[in-house]
């Protein structure tokens, strides 16, 4: 499968250029560092603006958005964008996360609504939680495990004939 970081196309040599060439020993764990936490202080800021998300939810949207985005980009520094792409490609919740970063950003630049942000934020967070986690050696399996184990309690409460514990 081709992808358009290789050197052959236009679009994968301007890529190529922009990302510093490293090797599996040297990685860029500065530059990670800081745009890692570039992203948490402006997703930190963003939480003041959550109480005001009634009457301008403009500013938690752009602040939260732009620090996932961040944190996103902070992962190349660590991971070749190649293996990015491959990482985060495979899974649904990447789709998920663009299709509610852009709809956050509509939803409160041309105020949608409350409950559609505050859905939409939610479903933000946690995908980007997921796609954070999942960049990790054993991260993906890890969440995987979570998740069965979560989805088994949950369906032992629902199935019992009582909530009771007797």
């Amino acid at each position: 499968m081709q992808f358009f970081a290789e050197e052959e196309t236009l679009l994968g040599s301007l890529v190529s250029s922009l990302q510093p060439k490293k090797t599996e020993t040297q990685k860029n764990w500065g530059v990670f560092a800081i745009l890692f936490i570039a992203g948490l202080i402006l997703i930190i800021i963003s939480i003041p603006f959550a109480s005001f998300l009634i009457l301008n939810p403009k500013p938690f949207c752009l602040l939260f958005s732009v620090g996932s985005l961040v944190i996103l980009i902070s992962m190349l520094q660590i991971i070749e964008l190649k293996t990015l792409f491959n990482k985060i490609s495979s899974s649904a919740a990447t789709l998920i996360y663009l299709i509610s970063l852009i709809a956050c950003l509509y939803t409160g630049m041309f105020y949608m609504g409350y409950f559609y942000t505050l859905g939409l934020l939610s479903l933000q967070i946690s995908t980007l939680i997921y796609l954070t986690i999942s960049l990790f050696p054993g991260g993906k399996t890890g969440m995987h495990a979570a998740f069965k184990l979560i989805k088994n309690q949950i369906k032992g409460i629902f199935l019992k004939k009582t909530f009771l514990p007797l």
